[in-house]
């Protein structure tokens, strides 16, 4: 499964979660304008006339926290979503058909001639396989890493940490925040 192909069905289930956000996001806001409007009716008529002034700033003061409180919560949500579709394009690329290939095309595009990998545990064999097809000079260690997919790449001076979820969560995740709240959120 090409890369293109994962980015694209993460697109899609985002976009499923977005319109199921969106909507709850209404709900809670109606909800919550209905029951402060409740609040401020109940308090209007145990004030008399001269507070009336005051009970207006009181409500457009409750208003103003519902709807501060709804913008809280869907920003959270919102949140979680893009860290749960982050995770998802770790664990796609973990699992993908032409893992060794990613890992191979990365290794290629690495400045460093020679090194040793540490392999994602339970892939330490198609780590070496990606090696061989990187045309590298690296030796592939015996022990692995507690990483999901992707590599670390050391030398005597230098550790380069090519784990997916360091390269996704860390390295990408800006310019892909940008990019999924546009897609999502837009």
């Amino acid at each position: 499964m090409a890369l293109t192909d994962i980015l694209e069905k993460i697109q899609s289930e985002a976009e499923s979660k977005a319109e199921e956000l969106k909507a709850e996001y209404e709900q809670k806001k109606k909800q919550l304008n209905a029951e402060h409007l409740s609040h401020l009716q109940q308090m209007a008529k145990e004030n008399d006339k001269s507070i009336e002034t005051d009970g207006e700033k009181t409500k457009l003061k409750a208003q103003n926290e519902a709807e501060m409180e709804a913008k809280n919560a869907l920003l959270k949500d919102k949140r979680a979503l893009i860290e749960d579709t982050l995770e998802k394009a770790v664990d796609a690329l973990s699992s993908a058909e032409r893992y060794e290939d990613l890992l191979a095309e990365m290794m290629k595009k690495s400045d460093m001639e020679s090194g040793i990998v540490i392999p994602a545990k339970g892939k330490e064999a198609a780590t070496k396989n990606a090696v061989s097809k990187s045309g590298k000079n690296y030796t592939v260690e015996e022990s692995s890493a507690a990483i999901r997919g992707g590599f670390i790449l050391k030398s005597d001076r230098i550790e380069i940490d090519n784990s997916f979820e360091t390269v996704i969560g860390k390295q990408l995740r800006g310019p892909l925040e940008i990019e999924l709240n546009k897609l999502l959120f837009a």
